[in-house]
């Protein structure tokens, strides 16, 4: 009984520090925002602010993953399992957010619309897609992994099913499917790279898997979900500041949910 109420309160002193250095990034990231839109008031030009911002988010992330360089095998592929529901949903969501999400699916829509035309699927197509994968994969399999005390979908498979084939097909499923999901990735970190520092296009794709090499060859899976909650909350600063800026100067509220309905009923029209 001594030993369960200690190990409840090392848990709650390890939440109350993840809670504390979470707190702190946040504070960190709005006063770098802040010396940035400072800096271009007095004058700093927008060609500069760009790569600033962007190196200093890239070396965010590269000090999370040096900090979290782990040599535990539980640890480096599951993080331990010992990180918080809160977060872990952080995390999950800043990898659906991602580069091919934040661009390709949101051009998919803007080009193709929700219904499409003629051959195409239409951008809807590709989102509810991309979103049934991540549910079925976290409702159907990540639970079994975790009771299982497994690390990878073909061991999965191969506990699940018996027999060498099933682990085999699940290797090459998920091959098959992270290569495309990678492609798409460095693709847009090439874009991303390129149109904010102005190098070129393969000088960005070499320096954006530069930094996600040092982020996640440390550290594993512990170093990546720690470097995916931070760009969660830079994501969705870079989401609700144009968002919550249009609603104010279109409707005279920064509350951009509020003004959801109004702006739908526009678009309909």
């Amino acid at each position: 009984m001594k030993a369960a109420v200690t190990s409840q309160q090392k848990y709650a002193a390890y939440k109350w520090r993840l809670h504390r250095n979470v707190l702190i990034y946040v504070v960190l990231l709005l006063c770098l925002m802040g010396v940035m839109g400072w800096a271009e008031h007095q004058g700093l030009s927008r060609n500069l602010i760009g790569p600033i911002f962007l190196f200093s988010t890239v070396m965010i992330y590269a000090l999370i993953g040096v900090s979290g360089r782990t040599a535990n095998a539980d640890e480096y592929y599951v993080a331990g399992r010992r990180i918080p529901a809160f977060y872990n949903g952080m995390a999950t969501a800043a990898d659906w957010m991602s580069a091919a999400s934040f661009i390709s699916l949101a051009g998919a829509l803007y080009l193709q619309g929700f219904s499409g035309t003629g051959g195409q699927a239409g951008g809807l197509a590709y989102v509810m897609g991309w979103t049934g994968g991540f549910c079925l994969v976290a409702l159907l399999i990540a639970p079994h992994l975790r009771a299982m005390n497994l690390y990878t979908l073909p061991d999965f498979f191969s506990q699940r099913f018996g027999g060498r084939w099933p682990r085999l097909l699940a290797a090459w499923a998920a091959i098959l499917c992270s290569f495309t999901y990678v492609v798409a990735q460095i693709y847009g970190i090439g874009l991303i790279a390129s149109r904010l520092t102005g190098v070129q296009f393969e000088i960005g794709i070499l320096l954006g898997l530069g930094g996600v090499l040092l982020c996640s060859f440390l550290g594993g899976m512990r170093a990546i979900t720690w470097t995916q909650v931070a760009q969660y909350i830079i994501l969705l600063i870079a989401f609700l500041i144009p968002v919550s800026w249009l609603a104010y100067k279109q409707l005279g509220t920064p509350w951009a949910p509020l003004a959801y309905g109004s702006q739908t009923s526009k678009i309909a029209e």
